[in-house]
Order: C-alpha cells, then sequence, then structure tokens
C-alpha cells in the first residue's frame, strides 16, 4: 500500500501524551499505535494499554489507504519536536513497518516489528463509542489539571491518586493528604460520584489551554470508563471502582478565625509572582512564614543564618493577628485557582483559602512545624511601599509597580514546569547538534593537520631547492 505522511511532531506529541497518560517511566516501553482512517476524515493515532487505558489524536488531511500498526519504539526514533515530515510503511507482509524521514539534508530511516498477537490485537484500537460529550462548564479544563497536582497516586489507604467528580453538589475534589481543593459550579453526565485516576497527560503542552469536556461509557467494558474530549485528542480511564475516596468537608475548617485577608487583584498578582524568589526555595519544604498583622497580610522566608525577605500586601483588607508556616507551593496553588480570601487559624490549624464567589473554589493546606522567621530586619518587598507603622520601625521596603496586574488565576505556580518527555527530547535534540559539531570540529582539525603537513612538506621543499641552487653554483 502506499506510504502513510505525517509531520514528526505529530509522532513526537503522542508519544509524549501517551506516556504520561499511561505513567511510562524512562525507556518503559508501551502499546502498539493503530494509524487508522477517522470516521470525520483524516488519519486517527489509537492506542490502548491492557487495563483499558488509552489516547485516540485525530489529525487532520487524507484518510489513508489502509490500517497501519506502528511499534510504540519506532516513536522515539521517527518523531520529533522539530519541523518535518515521515513516511510510514508496511514491510515484510505487514510484520515489520520502515519509517522515513530527512535529518538537515541527510536521509534517515528507521525500522520496527510488532509481535503478532500485539498487531492483532492493535488493529481492533478504537476510541470508545461516545454519542455526546458533556460540557460540565467555564473553568473545567483549568480546574481539573489544578486538581491533577493535588493527588498522591502513592496513597493505599484512600484512592488519593483520584480525582473525584461529583455530579450532586457540582464539585471537583482532589486532595494528597496534606492540601485540598474542592471546586464547585459544574454539572456532569452521571448519577453517583466518579472517581477518575488523575489525568495528568493534560497538563501536556500539547493539549494546555484546550477545554476538556466529559464522557461516561458504561457499554462493554465491565468497569465504566472516563473519557475527555480536549481538541483532537480523546483520553479515556477506567474509572476507580470499590475505591474509597476521604469526606474532605470534614477537614474544611469554618468560621472566622484568628485572622483573615481579603486580597486586591494587585497584591494577589504581586504575591504569585514573587513567592517563589524568596530565600529557601531550595528546601523540601520550601516553608514561608504567613502573618497578619497592623492591617497587612506579609509572606516572609529566611535562608539559615540570612536576611528575612517579605512580601506585604498594599491594597487588601486584613484582620485579626495570627502566624502560621506553611509550603509556598500550596499557597501559589490557591491563588492560581482564583482564591482571594486567606483565613488563618493558627500556628497547627490548616489554612483555608476561597475564591471570591460563593460557592466557587476551596483550597486548604496544612501548616508546617518549626519556627516562624522573625520580621525583625527583613527587608520588605510591596505592590506599593506600606506607609511606616506607627508603633514600630518598619523594615525596609522595596516598592514594586505592575503596570497592570494580572489576574493570581492566570500565573502558574511555581512548581509549574515543563512537560519532562519535551525535556528530554530537547536535550536529545541538543545532544545530537553538540554531536554534530564536535564532528565539525574534529574534521575541521583534521583538515588543519593536513594544512599543517601540506605547509611543511612545501617549505622542506623550497629549502630543498635552495640547497640544489646552492650546489650548483
Amino acid at each position: 500500500m502506499p506510504p502513510i505522511i505525517l509531520p514528526r511532531r505529530t509522532l513526537h506529541g503522542f508519544r509524549t501524551v501517551l506516556k504520561k497518560h499511561l505513567n511510562l517511566k524512562g525507556r518503559e516501553a508501551g502499546p502498539p499505535i493503530r494509524l487508522h482512517a477517522a470516521e470525520e476524515g483524516g488519519t486517527r493515532l489509537t492506542a490502548i494499554a491492557p487495563d483499558g487505558r488509552g489516547v485516540s489524536l485525530g489529525v487532520p488531511g487524507d484518510r489513508p489507504p489502509a490500517d497501519l500498526v506502528l511499534p510504540f519504539e519506532l516513536l522515539a526514533e521517527a518523531g520529533a519536536a522539530k519541523a518535518g515530515d515521515v513516511s510510514l510503511a508496511e514491510a515484510d507482509g505487514g510484520a515489520a513497518v520502515v519509517a522515513h524521514w530527512d535529518e538537515k539534508g541527510v536521509p534517515r530511516s528507521a525500522r520496527g516489528a510488532s509481535e503478532n498477537a500485539d498487531r492483532d490485537r492493535a488493529i481492533q484500537f478504537a476510541p470508545p463509542a461516545v454519542e455526546a460529550f458533556h460540557d460540565p462548564g467555564p473553568g473545567f479544563a483549568a480546574t481539573l489539571r489544578q486538581a491533577c497536582s493535588v493527588t498522591d497516586a502513592e496513597s493505599t489507604r484512600y484512592a488519593l491518586g483520584c480525582v473525584r467528580m461529583d455530579p450532586h453538589g457540582g464539585r471537583v475534589e482532589a486532595t494528597d493528604s496534606h492540601h485540598l481543593l474542592i471546586a464547585r459550579g459544574f454539572s456532569f453526565p452521571w448519577e453517583e460520584p466518579v472517581l477518575l485516576p488523575a489525568p495528568h497527560a493534560l497538563g501536556c503542552s500539547q493539549l494546555k489551554g484546550v477545554d476538556v469536556r466529559t464522557a461516561r461509557v458504561t457499554d462493554g467494558p465491565k468497569v465504566a470508563l472516563v473519557v475527555l474530549s480536549a481538541g483532537d485528542w480523546t483520553l479515556w480511564t477506567p474509572e476507580a471502582r470499590d475505591a474509597r475516596f476521604p469526606e474532605l468537608d470534614r477537614v474544611v475548617p469554618g468560621g472566622e478565625g484568628k485572622a483573615a485577608v481579603r486580597l486586591s487583584e494587585a497584591d494577589a498578582a504581586f504575591l504569585a509572582d514573587r513567592l517563589d524568589r524568596l530565600p529557601a526555595a531550595g528546601d523540601h519544604r520550601r516553608p514561608v512564614t504567613l502573618e497578619v498583622r497592623d492591617g497587612l497580610f506579609l509572606v516572609r522566608a529566611a535562608e539559615e543564618g540570612g536576611t528575612p525577605v517579605e512580601l506585604a500586601t498594599a491594597f487588601s483588607e486584613a484582620t485579626g493577628a495570627a502566624v502560621a508556616v506553611a509550603d509556598r507551593r500550596f499557597l501559589a496553588r490557591a491563588l492560581a485557582a482564583g482564591c482571594v480570601r486567606v483565613v488563618l487559624y493558627g500556628p497547627e490549624e490548616p489554612v483555608r483559602c476561597d475564591t471570591p464567589d460563593e460557592g466557587g473554589t476551596t483550597v486548604v493546606f496544612a501548616t508546617l512545624a518549626g519556627d516562624a522567621v522573625p520580621t525583625e530586619g527583613a527587608v520588605r518587598l510591596a505592590a506599593e511601599a506600606a506607609s511606616p507603622a506607627s508603633a514600630a520601625p518598619a523594615p525596609a521596603t522595596v516598592p514594586f509597580r505592575s503596570p497592570k496586574p494580572a489576574p493570581a488565576v492566570s500565573r502558574p505556580t511555581p512548581d509549574a514546569a515543563a512537560d519532562p518527555e519535551d525535556l528530554l527530547d530537547r536535550a536529545a535534540a541538543l545532544t545530537a547538534t553538540l554531536s554534530e559539531a564536535a564532528q565539525q570540529a574534529r574534521s575541521l582539525a583534521a583538515d588543519l593537520r593536513k594544512l599543517k603537513r601540506r605547509d611543511r612538506a612545501v617549505a622542506s621543499a623550497l629549502d630543498g631547492l635552495k640547497r640544489l641552487g646552492g650546489l650548483a653554483a
């Protein structure tokens, strides 16, 4: 059959998302990929793991003339984060696939083969049959991505590696036992709460910023599938059945607390921008001191033996007085979720953060053991220079102005990182570039050595001619 032509970036992106969705580590092998004609036109790539998790991607263009089963390892060789196409064709009567592409003007090829049983299974791969996807509501995609960062796949007592979607309260819930997120105001097309293993693949660059719709398929498989549609991508996972999830409402503190602050938009943006720049960011707990006093909300940190640095609000309403030590990443995630109200209950009680709208998002996180960083001698950073305190000398203040502060929800969290697969591919590309540069340097050195030998030969010949000329005279 004629070869199938696809962008190399498509294979690279599919491999990145598939590895993330199946939680494949390092060089761990994945399932084969079926390339087939999509019902809506174009080509579709589909892969399904033995446990039922799967990924499918629709690629616009012409339909392929026939199905092709691509070995997983061929994705790494033929795919790349750079531009260019790859030609995929069957070989050995369908037992193998050969990929051809151009690498900086040099023709390249790779060959991969699958076992007959794997190939026979893969040829049946297809996305779950979904009649219609449901839109849970505005902000659902961002909330689901944030919830994934509040999970713990290593937990055994409770299903903390899952995100709970409750149709009764329209809630998305997640926790890792250190902090929790409850987001409200959504709707789901099922009757009972569903535990979805955290879809971390939504954090891949290929799916960032894409709206997500949901469906639940109960026909066919023994365990119902939760299906997510994100643009041209479809991801599905068997729901976690017979698993326990904690009742989060029981651990959410209520009441006014000892101190509370309602952050202005400028202060929230300022804190989100500066949190990860505070001292002691290298500590594995990332501790910061949270304090409300004198009508200000202060976030303070210091290296051991170093000068404390604190961030101070300038336009926010703060009442009461309290101090607590917490992980700065938790506060950053609360700000990223749009929380602007922070309530402190004491040094040993959890901190509660809420969005301004009633029935919105709540983030609760535990405090850390340890002494608070003292404010004496601290360098204060603020969105605007605060007026000097009348009761005590104010720490040194460094004003900060933002021409147009952005909402906190639009700012990335301090621990947000590029996708590891993208970094690995970029590192591999850099290694290849450096290797090519080293080869060129070696070639240049060899040419220089040849030129030097030639110059010595010419000089020797000239010297010989001179001596011959002297003899002749």
